[in-house]
């Protein structure tokens, strides 16, 4: 758990971080005055371990004429929630996609009815600009999704790993 120490007296230390955490747009989820302190921090939208919703728990401790603060900052669950199955909706579309784009490109191969023949049949007769337009559009947006899946994952482990960052840097403006 990650902590600092300030030289402020507890009582002192909880009212000027509560203040600053609120300055900062901090939602109130809960506290004990003057020991503990937890507040919702960023959007649904955010996609920097700044900005993305989270969840704070800062404790105050007592140390002499100084207050130790340890805290723990967790991503939100309806932001962990949104990021998973949008990553799950993408990975379903690109599943359709490939399958779309082999299955239509076996049918213009051999000419043997498929799933997603239909597609490019107009009056018993093979439209094959047209089939191969759905190819290519299906193999572009597999490679679109399969990069934003890619990128999306990247978002979730760089905002899991540097999650505490904008608590460690409202406690850094503390004196």
């Amino acid at each position: 758990m990650p902590e600092r120490t300030v030289d402020l007296a507890v009582v002192q230390a909880f009212e000027k971080l509560k203040t600053r955490l609120t300055e900062k747009d901090c939602t109130i989820i809960s506290e004990t005055p003057p020991h503990q302190l937890i507040v919702g921090q960023g959007s649904l939208w955010g996609i920097m371990p700044k900005t993305a919703k989270k969840t704070i728990n800062l404790t105050l401790q007592a140390e002499g004429n100084k207050t130790k603060i340890s805290f723990t900052s967790k991503l939100a669950k309806d932001w962990k929630n949104i990021t998973i199955i949008g990553c799950i909706l993408a990975a379903v579309l690109v599943a359709v996609c490939v399958w779309m784009a082999l299955d239509l490109g076996a049918f213009l191969g051999d000419g043997n009815p498929s799933f997603w023949s239909w597609l490019v049949t107009s009056h018993d007769q093979v439209e094959f600009s047209a089939g191969e337009a759905f190819i290519n559009l299906a193999w572009g947006l597999t490679i679109f999704l399969s990069v934003i899946i890619a990128l999306e994952a990247a978002v979730y482990i760089y905002c899991h790993a540097k999650i505490d960052t904008f608590a460690e840097e409202t406690l850094s403006t503390l004196s």
